[in-house]
C-alpha cells in the first residue's frame, strides 16, 4: 500500500487522477475515481515496466519521454517516487515503475 500512496501522491501534482482505493488482496487490484475531461478519462493508458523478473534503471540522462512528452514515467529514486519531470529536474535516475498516459 506503501506503494501506491506515493504513486498517489505524486499523481496529484500531475492532476491525472482524482482518488484512489487500494485494496490488499490476492487478486492485487487497485480500483480507482479517476478525472474525467469532457466525459472522457484522463488516463487513457498504464504500463507497468519495471517487474521482479525484470528491473529497468535508468540514469538522468536516458529517462524516458512517455507518447512524446504527453505521458508520465512513474521512477522510483533515492530521493522518492517522482515523475520523469520531476527527476530530471532534480538530476537523479532511478528505477522506471510505470507509464502513464
Amino acid at each position: 500500500m506503501g506503494l501506491i500512496k506515493n504513486i498517489e501522491r505524486q499523481k496529484l501534482e500531475e492532476n491525472l487522477k482524482q482518488g484512489y482505493k487500494a485494496k490488499a488482496e490476492l487478486n492485487k487490484k487497485i480500483c480507482g475515481d479517476f478525472k474525467y475531461v469532457d466525459g472522457e478519462p484522463s488516463i487513457s493508458g498504464l504500463k507497468r515496466i519495471s517487474k521482479p523478473s525484470r528491473r529497468v534503471y535508468v540514469n538522468t540522462k536516458n529517462i524516458p519521454l512517455v507518447k512524446s512528452g504527453y505521458g508520465v514515467a512513474i521512477i522510483s529514486t533515492s530521493k522518492g517516487i517522482m515523475s520523469d519531470a520531476n527527476a530530471r529536474k532534480n538530476n537523479v535516475g532511478g528505477e522506471v515503475l510505470l507509464y502513464v498516459w
